[in-house]
């Protein structure tokens, strides 16, 4: 029954992603004719590729079942760290693949952490955030960064390939890389199955320790190549950058139909909510509102994915019994772990 209510869960959370894009998408159209034009349609790509980067990784953390805090500090990370090592002589690439591994490291302690120390994740990837700020507070202190962000990161942000942005087209990649690994590896299989009871799965002989560990190392690893791009985009670099990623990244993995306690989800699913958010958040300039307002949208998203993941499958067993059946093969998450 669990996986028929992630099966339905994620489809239509993807499906409904996608139609109230298009549909906020078109109320922008009509309200302001510019709102449609290349140029803008151009800048939320990039926009959202920033909240993709940083949702890539806690999409594969969510569907395991875990929740990752760290992500405003770690996108602070990648852009200030950036800034420090290039500054002080280090070509810009060495120095990007440098801040992205340090940033898989901070990942895997998290992963450690949740995992073989059994802290909760919230209070794991909180106090991990709380150290890495402290490390930036401490080299701000010690020693300036400068404002300057390499040229690399500068370009990778800003430039274009035709009429797409360079970072957008650098998103469909991972997108498409992460589509495939969720969807046709054995990786993927075995992700859903310890979201869905890792229980069962590591007594059908998956290493859970090991698939949780690998997905906060993701994370890492993703949300500071995210603060890279995003000081790239910005041309500098403070504590507070990453701020408004947390619940952002978070609310584009539910809005794309994954379940917040695991199990169930796609990151084409998370493509579409940080679109949609994206579009939403362009919005708000012609409508005279506020970004509280987008904040209590952001909230209001979440405990909704919340009630859903706890309540949906409950739903769903009442209209089985009612003779609601659906067909066999609409089964979702796990499938076979033992490939």
């Amino acid at each position: 029954m669990k996986q028929v209510g992630s099966w339905i869960r994620g489809r239509l959370g993807v499906a409904s992603s996608y139609a109230l894009c298009a549909v906020l998408f078109v109320i922008g159209a009509i309200h302001s004719p510019g709102f449609a034009s290349a140029s803008n349609i151009r800048q939320m790509l990039v926009f959202a590729s920033f909240v993709g980067f940083a949702a890539l990784g806690q999409t594969l953390v969510i569907i395991a079942g875990g929740l990752d805090l760290t992500v405003p500090w770690l996108m602070a990370f990648g852009g200030i760290e950036l800034s420090r090592l290039a500054a002080g002589g280090m070509p810009a690439v060495p120095a990007i693949a440098l801040v992205v591994a340090i940033g898989a490291i901070i990942g895997l302690i998290n992963g450690v952490g949740v995992t073989w120390l059994r802290i909760a994740p919230i209070v794991m990837t909180l106090a991990m955030g709380g150290l890495v700020q402290a490390f930036l507070l401490a080299v701000g202190e010690l020693q300036s960064t400068g404002d300057q962000v390499p040229a690399v990161a500068v370009h990778l942000a800003s430039n274009r390939v035709g009429p797409f942005p360079v970072v957008a087209i650098v998103w469909l990649g991972f997108a498409v890389a992460a589509g495939i690994v969720l969807s046709r590896s054995a990786f993927g299989r075995r992700l859903y199955a310890v979201g869905a009871n890792d229980t069962v799965a590591w007594l059908s002989g998956v290493n859970v320790a090991l698939i949780r560990i690998l997905t906060y190392t993701i994370s890492g690893a993703m949300t500071t190549f995210g603060g890279v791009v995003l000081a790239g985009y910005v041309g500098t670099t403070y504590l507070d950058i990453g701020g408004p990623y947390l619940f952002t990244s978070i609310a584009a993995v539910i809005i794309g139909g994954a379940s917040i306690l695991g199990g169930s989800g796609s990151y084409w699913g998370t493509v579409a909510g940080a679109l949609t958010l994206t579009v939403l958040s362009s919005l708000l300039p012609l409508f005279q509102l506020s970004n509280a307002g987008l904040e209590i949208v952001y909230g209001v998203v979440i405990l909704i994915g919340v009630w859903l993941a706890s309540t949906g499958h409950r739903l769903l067993g009442r209209l089985w019994r009612r003779g609601l059946a659906l067909p066999d093969n609409m089964q979702g998450g796990a499938g076979d772990v033992s490939a």
